[in-house]
């Protein structure tokens, strides 16, 4: 039978695009292609050449057809190629905007480490075996620099833990084979993995300084956020205004103010001469 035709090419919004700088001006499209050939999941590469001249700009983008290829080929090649001993070693690194794009955070492709929140943990018990056997799954994906279960105030697993992991691929890797497709012992439910996401500030109402109701919890005083206060006014959501203090909450020190000079008698009237 005839082999099967090979799979359709991804669209190109699937695609991952990645930046490559760092090589000589002379290098050949052939060239750049051949350079890339050993990383997989290349789709297309592309060298950035002057409009006026058609010469090179020294750097190029490849397009991966899998945020972990390209993720894989950054982490290989990264500053440890070299094309030209003038340049240096490859800069190579995930296009501005391609990680977001793809729900990757951008702090893990930039560190290279990779911090993942892991659900679906057996509530109300001993979270020593349920980190060991986590470090167990994890490790088969990569190296795990650190497993962590969150706990209850009785100090037991609260169902949802971290795991780090020294590289992304490895990171992505783990989310692709284990989300939604395999449980821990003691659950029934199965791991949710995902790229764990930074949490948010707290954003604190300023202090207005007026007493009342209106004034939030934030500030030590009850209240709903508007009411009134005891002069009768009413005090609606704070708003972001510093009162002046006082210059002096008590009498000022002694010789702060000195006393102003007395005035001076006018000088009489000089006699009339006869």
């Amino acid at each position: 039978p005839p082999p099967p035709p090979p799979p359709p090419p991804p669209a190109m919004a699937d695609v991952v695009k990645v930046f490559v700088g760092r090589l000589p001006k002379d290098i050949s499209d052939s060239d750049f292609e051949a350079l890339m050939a050993s990383q997989a999941g290349v789709v297309e590469t592309v060298l950035l050449k002057d409009r006026g001249t058609g010469k090179g700009k020294g750097c190029g983008f490849v397009m991966f057809s899998s945020m972990a290829d390209a993720v894989t080929c950054v982490e290989a090649l990264n500053g440890t190629v070299t094309v030209s001993e003038r340049l240096g070693p490859m800069q190579v690194s995930i296009a501005t905007g391609e990680a977001e794009r793809h729900g990757v955070p951008q702090q893990a492709v930039d560190s290279g480490e990779a911090k993942l929140f892991v659900g679906g943990l057996p509530k109300g018990h001993d979270p020593g075996p349920v980190e060991e056997e986590l470090m167990s799954i994890f490790s088969g994906f990569g190296t795990v620099t650190e497993v962590f279960v969150m706990k209850d105030k009785g100090m037991l697993c609260k169902g949802a833990g971290f795991v780090k992991m020294s590289s992304t691929s490895s990171a992505m890797t783990a989310i692709s084979a284990l989300h939604e497709q395999r449980a821990v012992s003691n659950s029934t439910a199965p791991l949710e993995v995902k790229f764990a996401t930074a949490r948010a500030e707290p954003q604190v109402p300023a202090y207005t300084g007026i007493p009342g109701k209106g004034m939030g919890k934030s500030n030590g005083t009850k209240g709903k956020g508007a009411g009134f206060g005891k002069a009768g006014l009413f005090l609606g959501a704070p708003v972001m205004v510093q009162p002046t203090p006082p210059m002096f909450h008590t009498r000022p020190p002694a010789g702060m103010f000195h006393a102003a000079p007395a005035a001076r008698a006018p000088r009489p009237a000089a006699p009339a001469s006869g």
